[in-house]
């Protein structure tokens, strides 16, 4: 059987594809950043080797590549082919294509119903709240069988490393499993490296690269991967049209939940509180001033439309977490 759970909240879509009763993929979309498929009309502002820079409505920068008959400053029509990718310490602008002509029904809740019907033709999506499927990607490690599985992200890409106690092939063989499954949960593309624990046998190492396969065969998302070396290293590289769950909730931090991800969630919590009157959100004063900036505004303005109720951001440094909602009348 197969489901999808939906959870829409200001400016953040979520969604799980879930096989069985076990959930296999989480997809986010945040509206406030070009759309893979969206059409928009910008500014050529420069030229490069690389390509042309044009910059939206909005003030942002895309990349097309290649060689344009377009001067700078001209005007062209455009659709994302690649949307914006946060990397520990930088920020990969979005890309996209000159079109002739700008659609005007590709808007954003298009993009995510056609996202939607790409999981499962078919399938109605049915409400319900998402907030513990982030666990396992804020921990930063996942324990299955004798394996113990961390990852972190880099500059080059999503590393994980294998520890365990017992047969290096038992631990290898639990970790190839769900690494797989871990890679398609996250929907991470770009480049993965994996540091198996050692085996002298070329065998077993064959072994183990093929029950990655056999595990990473229900993914859509292409790939290829090298065979596992003699230290244990195996190199995996898949499609990467969208930031990962993990890009997402972390940003440019290693760690840490991105100022954008606390914001977005903080509207969220505000949207669903019960009670009545002013909703007051508390947080850092990098996150207060990212959510009462022009840019936020709709996401506010949705915020109070869901909430019923006026709202008001407070900056307070000694907060904890990430903040936190007060109603007025609970």
């Amino acid at each position: 059987m197969i489901e999808i759970w939906t959870d829409s909240a200001p400016g953040e879509q979520r969604a799980a594809l879930v096989e069985n009763g076990k959930i296999v993929e989480i997809h986010l979309q945040r509206d406030l950043r070009p759309l893979l498929g969206q059409h928009g009309t910008g500014r050529i502002d420069r030229k490069t080797p690389a390509g042309a820079y044009v910059v939206d409505g909005s003030g942002r920068e895309l990349l097309i590549r290649g060689h344009i008959d377009v001067t700078e400053g001209a005007y062209l029509n455009f659709e994302v082919s690649r949307e914006e990718i946060a990397e520990p310490g930088r920020l990969k602008i979005a890309e996209a294509k000159a079109i002739e002509a700008v659609s005007p029904d590709v808007d954003v809740e298009w993009l995510w119903q056609l996202r939607l019907q790409s999981l499962a033709t078919g399938v109605d999506p049915a409400p319900k709240p998402m907030d513990d499927l982030f666990d396992v990607a804020r921990a930063g490690f996942s324990v299955v069988k004798s394996a113990i599985v961390h990852f972190q992200r880099t500059k080059a890409g999503l590393v994980f490393d294998i520890d365990g106690t017992g047969d290096p092939f038992a631990i290898n063989s639990a970790a190839a499993d769900e690494i797989a499954r871990l890679l398609r949960l996250f929907q991470i593309g770009g480049m993965v490296m994996i540091d198996f624990v050692a085996m002298e046998s070329k065998a077993k190492r064959q072994q183990i690269a093929e029950l990655f396969d056999a595990a990473a065969s229900a993914d859509g998302r292409p790939f290829e991967r090298s065979a596992i070396n003699g230290f244990g290293l195996m190199q995996v590289v898949r499609s990467r049209p969208r930031p990962s769950v993990l890009d997402h909730l972390f940003g440019t931090n290693v760690g840490a939940l991105s100022d954008e991800t606390k914001a977005f969630w903080l509207y969220r919590e505000a949207a669903r509180s019960n009670g009545y009157g002013l909703r007051t959100i508390t947080t850092s004063t990098k996150v207060a001033t990212l959510m009462l900036s022009p840019e936020w505004r709709s996401i506010r303005t949705q915020c109070e439309r869901l909430a019923g109720a006026a709202l008001t951001v407070v900056a307070d440094e000694k907060c904890s977490g990430y903040g936190h909602v007060h109603v007025a009348q609970s």
